[in-house]
């Protein structure tokens, strides 16, 4: 579903990616790991065509350099941090489906999915972040991808927030979805990962299984 071959990306003089090539196959969850500025996130600008990468990417046989458009209809992306403005959760929605020519039926589906169906009529600069969180995911649905690219999801969230997107995150990956996750943290590896690629300076390490891999992220996450 995800093929990436030796991946390299400069931005200026630093090289970001050097050579990174990653598999991943349909209904598989991935996780990226890796220090802050270890090259996570660039990763997923590169399957998403954000930046120029060298070498090849490919998306359900699509090349995201090459067919960028064709690429990006197969992935769902979220970002670390949302932004909705003054609309309510409805009219964002709304909106984006408007954009990607998406039926308005989608949205109490969406909304049910991420248990915001109550919430439909508030306004998205109300929600606490865990909320706001889950509606950025409730736009990544309306299309309904089979690909989800999650770059730190939880990293703003309270404990509580946390727990109820590794839920629903959960259930997505048992519904057949591909999963490429950039985090640092422990429990949501554990929770939504087959298996683990690390990251080093740009370079991929010897991967990793998620057992192999825990012990060191929890003591990290802990000072």
């Amino acid at each position: 579903m995800i093929d990436a071959r030796e991946l390299t990306l400069d931005l200026g003089e630093r090289r970001v990616l050097d050579a990174v090539s990653l598999h991943l196959d349909p209904g598989e969850a991935v996780a990226l790991v890796g220090p802050n500025g270890s090259g996570k996130t660039s990763v997923l600008r590169c399957l998403l065509g954000l930046v120029p990468y060298r070498g090849r990417a490919c998306i359900a046989g699509h090349d995201c350099m090459h067919d960028p458009v064709a690429a990006r209809t197969q992935v769902g992306y979220l970002p670390q941090r949302p932004a909705f403005g003054d609309a309510t959760a409805e009219e964002a929605l709304k909106f984006i489906a408007r954009l990607r020519r998406i039926h308005f039926s989608r949205i109490p589906l969406v909304l049910r999915q991420v248990a915001l169906e109550s919430h439909a009529g508030q306004r998205a600069r109300t929600f606490s972040w865990g909320m706001q969180q889950r509606l950025s995911l409730a736009a990544v649905l309306l299309a309904d991808p089979p690909v989800l690219l999650l770059d730190e999801p939880t990293a703003s969230l309270d404990r509580e927030g946390q727990a109820d997107f590794l839920r629903i995150a959960a259930e997505l990956r048992r519904s057949g979805r591909t999963l490429l996750l950039a985090s640092h943290r422990a429990e949501e590896i554990e929770r939504l990962a087959d298996r683990v690629l690390e990251l080093d300076q740009g370079r991929l390490v010897p991967e990793q299984r998620v057992a192999q891999v825990l012990p060191f992220h929890a003591r990290r996450a802990g000072g």
